[in-house]
């Protein structure tokens, strides 16, 4: 499958791996992680313009996090947990990382791209309705809808 990714996609990949490293799997909010690391590409840039550099998409994820284990009384702060560190073996990849980027290989194949971009990328996480980054985005005030355009219109200067 990745011989059909461009080699900054590749990048976004082992970058979401990095990211991942700190925990069993590699989920769709470590691809988002890793593609606001280049503020450069238009995903990166896109997720900046929308209040979401590294760091700020980071900060979204753990009040994600935190409200979620706050919904079933669990309070992070209560308890005195070591840092993450970095796994032994390779992070496997999620449903919700396998499921962005099957979305991704058929919003570039609608649109006759031959390799898979950033910016497909970025455009199979916001595809997902449910889940941690659906959650995180809407707790960071960001317009999915909006920013999914945006995305699109960029797929559509670029080709």
């Amino acid at each position: 499958m990745f011989e059909h990714f461009h080699r900054d996609s590749k990048t976004v990949v082992q970058d979401a791996r990095d990211e991942a490293n700190r925990g069993p799997s590699l989920e769709a909010e470590h691809l988002l992680l890793a593609l606001s690391r280049h503020a450069t590409w238009d995903a990166g840039r896109l997720l900046g313009e929308a209040g979401l550099d590294h760091e700020g998409l980071r900060r979204a994820l753990e009040a994600e996090e935190e409200r979620s284990l706050a919904a079933v009384g669990i309070e992070l702060a209560a308890f005195n947990l070591p840092a993450r560190r970095a796994g032994r073996r390779e992070a496997r990849w999620s449903a919700s990382s396998k499921h962005a980027m099957q979305r991704a290989l058929v919003v570039a194949k609608e649109h006759g791209d031959r390799y898979l971009r950033p910016t497909h990328l970025l455009l199979g996480v916001l595809a997902a309705e449910e889940g941690t980054v659906p959650r995180a985005l809407a707790g960071a005030g960001v317009d999915r809808p909006d920013l999914r355009r945006r995305a699109l219109a960029t797929l559509k200067t670029s080709s």
